[in-house]
């Protein structure tokens, strides 16, 4: 059951959130760790960076998979040419970080490799766009408050991308003022209109903080005139914050502050940028605080780490995961020789519940902080491809909660759509575990078909009890519609869905078989594969990888009655990932998806 947040741990972390948006941005912080190395050439990074052509195994780099969402990623110079092994097939836009801002003058005091960097060639030989990031963290004032410096910048920048036949321009000005919001939307609206002359077609876009304190960024304003509004969503716990937490949370639940990336989208469209033209970005790097114990959240003894994906992902075999549930984020605690440490930080299904997210608001897409972080691990563009492409590995099971996830409750003044309709499903069937909404002002529909147009197959208002309550859609395609109204928000629901390879085995049996379920799942510590038989039966259960490889295999002979195997007392040592169940029962084959979480 859904819980209430408690006053003493809101203090704590609202204290922490505050300062967070008064520090630096990941993009600025390593901006200038990076700044102090001097190297002249992208294979001088290639060292350093231990990369070499060829390193990042992925299974398609040129063609694209017929992408429906936009997906962005930021390529840092200090990544040398590891851009020659990016998966362009799943990407939209790759954006060279960066044109380094002269506020006195609007030149630049750096662009690093742009005149000669490779990535232009590889990126539209894919199909993929390529822009200029435009750096400026400071003195925002000098430069908008200069018309001849803010005229250089727009020509210095339009000119650059004409010089390698790029595509547009990406703003990253960052901890901007509230006295230069009117100069920051008049400099967007003038670039914009200049660019569009230049180079017609190109696209410009703009990164927004995860949270607008000081409400500087006038999206409604620029909505006209810019094609993307990325949302850096990301520091919602930052490097020197009193306490530990996610960094990246989708939800708060009962023990984190409210604000989370689920908010921070709520906040942008409800301000006036369009739904098609707002992205969400995502990290592919954590934070690793030294802690004083290994509680939760925990109290920091110096500034958090920037880890990148690749560095924690190597750590998976030596520390166990842990996922909070709060946030929908993993994490990991260890000890070394003088502190405890926790390490938050975000993988495929922690991403994979963000983009169920984005696909559920219909927002325009993903931004990415950073590309080559991943170092070759294909799990993160693979989540890319099942969330939003037409060839994505579309699943026939899953979960579905409100916006406020599993531990927290949804929000006031919601209204959206959300359909399951995986590829050649025949029937979705759903289950509520738990269902709490305000009676008769907070409501949840339930179509048969893609849209709200299709046959309603029931709705629900207020407090049902209704686990047994199995919903289903024939037509292949469940379509959801939930409306919220401004005051009083609940603990909202939890469901489970599936699909007709489920469904449909179970009932074209010869009738032996009653029931086959594996609950929970995803699960952290164990599951359990129930079975129900009318007539004893040899049961054949084996778990593979998601690439087909054995882990484990049991036979057995069950009586009839009701059967609960634990997943662990065959298979104990699965580690963190995605897992096919295979059970033979008789003549019949069901096949089921795990998610260790």
């Amino acid at each position: 059951m859904k819980k209430t947040l408690t006053i003493t741990v809101l203090f704590l972390i609202i204290n922490n959130f505050v300062f967070a948006q008064q520090n630096k941005t990941i993009h600025q912080e390593q901006f200038e760790k990076y700044s102090s190395y001097k190297f002249s050439s992208e294979a001088q990074w290639d060292s350093l960076n231990n990369y070499k052509k060829g390193d990042y195994k992925y299974k398609n780099r040129t063609t694209n998979r017929g992408l429906h969402k936009e997906v962005f990623g930021w390529n840092p110079y200090w990544m040398g040419t590891s851009y020659y092994d990016y998966d362009y097939s799943l990407l939209s836009e790759v954006s060279y970080f960066s044109y380094v801002v002269d506020a006195h003058t609007g030149n630049y005091n750096d662009i690093y490799y742009w005149k000669t960097t490779e990535i232009i060639d590889y990126a539209h030989a894919a199909g993929c766009r390529v822009s200029l990031t435009a750096t400026l963290f400071s003195e925002h004032d000098i430069l908008f408050e200069n018309p001849t410096s803010v005229q250089t910048l727009i020509d210095s920048l339009i000119s650059l991308v004409q010089y390698r036949d790029a595509d547009g321009i990406n703003i990253d000005f960052e901890s901007v003022s509230s006295s230069q919001k009117d100069n920051l939307t008049q400099f967007m609206i003038n670039l914009s209109n200049q660019l569009q002359v230049a180079i017609p077609n190109a696209k410009l876009s703009i990164a927004l903080p995860a949270v607008d304190w000081n409400n500087t960024f006038d999206v409604a304003a620029m909505n006209n005139y810019v094609d993307l509004f990325l949302i850096m969503g990301y520091e919602y716990h930052w490097s020197g914050g009193g306490t530990t937490g996610p960094g990246a949370p989708k939800n708060n639940g009962e023990i984190w502050y409210e604000r989370d990336v689920t908010r921070s989208i709520n906040s942008y469209l409800e301000r006036g940028a369009s739904p098609e033209k707002l992205c969400l970005a995502v990290p592919y790097y954590s934070r690793d605080w030294a802690t004083e114990d290994n509680s939760v959240p925990g109290t920091p003894v110096e500034n958090g780490v920037a880890v990148i994906y690749k560095n924690v992902r190597e750590d998976y075999s030596d520390y166990t995961q842990q996922f909070d549930l709060h946030s929908s984020t993993p994490y990991y605690i260890y000890e070394d020789a003088t502190n405890w440490h926790q390490c938050w930080h975000n993988d495929e299904i922690s991403l994979g519940f963000k983009y169920d997210m984005i696909n559920i608001k219909n927002i325009a897409g993903i931004g990415i902080w950073a590309l080559g972080y991943d170092g070759g691990y294909s799990e993160l563009y693979d989540i890319i491809s099942e969330k939003f492409t037409t060839e994505g590995n579309q699943l026939c099971e899953g979960t579905f909660t409100d916006m406020g996830g599993p531990m927290g409750n949804y929000f006031d003044d919601e209204e959206y759509t959300y359909t399951i309709s995986p590829q050649s499903a025949e029937q979705i069937k759903i289950i509520f575990d738990e269902f709490h909404v305000e009676a008769d002002y907070d409501t949840l529909f339930i179509y048969d078909g893609e849209t709200t147009n299709a046959p309603l197959i029931n709705f629900y208002t207020g407090e049902h009890f209704i686990q047994d309550d199995t919903l289903i859609a024939n037509s292949g395609a469940m379509t959801f519609r939930f409306y919220s109204d401004g005051a009083t928000t609940r603990e909202g629901w939890n469901a489970r869905w599936s699909c007709d390879d489920f469904s449909n085995s179970i009932q074209n049996t010869s009738g032996n078989i009653n029931k086959i379920n594996i609950l929970p799942n995803p699960f952290i510590d164990n599951a359990l594969i129930n079975i129900s038989l009318q007539e004893p039966e040899t049961v054949e259960i084996k778990i593979y990888s998601i690439t087909g490889l054995v882990i484990s295999e049991k036979l057995l002979f069950l009586q009839n009655g009701n059967h609960n195997i634990s997943v662990n007392s065959f298979s104990p040592l699965l580690t963190k990932g995605t897992y096919i169940v295979r059970i033979i029962i008789g003549d019949e084959i069901f096949y089921k998806k795990i998610i260790k979480l």
